[in-house]
């Protein structure tokens, strides 16, 4: 094995229910039986469904750790969670951190992964609660996605064999690296496998495929964001910059508007950008005492 630092998988999602615990447990093991990867499951809930799972599953060799976050302020949580993902991660090649999103938890702390998993089903309403959650990070954190390439992978879960993911999430298509993974379909008896076996592996032939398609899906992921953190590594901070100036609101805002001929003053120049000569009356404003002035809020004179 060669010695990387550990790729970091977070699957979360603000909801119960939806499968998450299911994906972990399974995700775990598909790398570790089908790909030879060293795994370690980190797992936040409290139900500690996923860690279950695995400990009475068949050993595969999954290192499972059971960890709790304090939730006494944002600022404890996000501590306490970043040391158990730190501490967990060591001595691995892939950690998959099981959590149900807190709302004192910090989005920082999503950041700190290489891969954010969502599972969602295919109800209008839990798809919708999905983009927001999804789309809310990637506004606030949007320089930061950019910097570090992040991959968000939405998983539609517990879908009926058939379900096409084509034209779903739809309000994610914009969002750099942001990719819908193969379907998980809702598995019939699926406490006949809880603590017995893994989904990949599992009797039901369908089941099998069905799942090893997923994880298929994630190992490749996993491969590309090896890639894509030795290029970051490479580069540097200069071109993390460069990325950030090119996604930046405010610079593409500027951009435009000049263009429209609706923004001006000291604020719209690039440091780079020579003196700008004052522009004609006949333009929609004029610059006084280094201000630009919009033609509608000049008085008359």
């Amino acid at each position: 094995m060669q010695n990387h630092e550990a790729i970091k998988i977070l699957v979360t999602n603000q909801k119960g229910g939806v499968g998450k615990s299911t994906i972990a447990a399974n995700l775990a093991a598909y790398l570790a039986m089908q790909q030879g990867i060293e795994v370690s499951l980190i797992d936040f809930d409290r139900q500690a469904s996923s860690s279950r799972w695995t400990k009475k599953a068949p050993d595969v060799g999954i290192r499972v750790h059971c960890a709790e976050i304090n939730y006494e302020n944002s600022g404890i949580a996000l501590l306490s969670s970043r040391a158990a993902v730190r501490k967990y991660s060591a001595g691995v090649q892939v950690s998959i951190s099981d959590l149900t999103w807190h709302p004192t938890l910090s989005d920082e702390f999503m950041l700190d992964f290489d891969i954010v998993i969502v599972p969602s089903s295919s109800a209008k309403f839990e798809m919708a609660s999905t983009e927001i959650f999804i789309l809310e990070y990637a506004q606030k954190r949007m320089a930061r996605l950019a910097a570090n390439k992040q991959f968000i992978l939405v998983a539609p879960s517990k879908v009926v064999p058939g379900y096409a993911s084509l034209g779903s999430f739809t309000n994610l298509e914009f969002l750099m690296n942001c990719y819908i993974t193969p379907p998980i379909h809702q598995t019939p008896d699926l406490d006949a496998y809880v603590y017995e076996d893994f989904l990949c592996v599992c009797s039901d032939q369908k089941v099998a495929e069905n799942f090893s398609n997923f994880g298929k899906f994630l190992a490749k992921k996993i491969e590309e964001r090896r890639t894509i953190k030795k290029t970051l590594s490479l580069s540097g901070t200069s071109l993390n910059r460069e990325i950030v100036k090119k996604v930046s609101v405010l610079d593409d805002y500027r951009v435009r508007a000049r263009e429209l001929g609706i923004y001006g003053g000291y604020a719209a120049k690039p440091a780079s950008d020579a003196p700008q000569e004052t522009p004609p009356e006949s333009t929609p404003g004029v610059v006084k005492g280094g201000r630009f002035i919009p033609a509608f809020l000049r008085r008359s004179e």
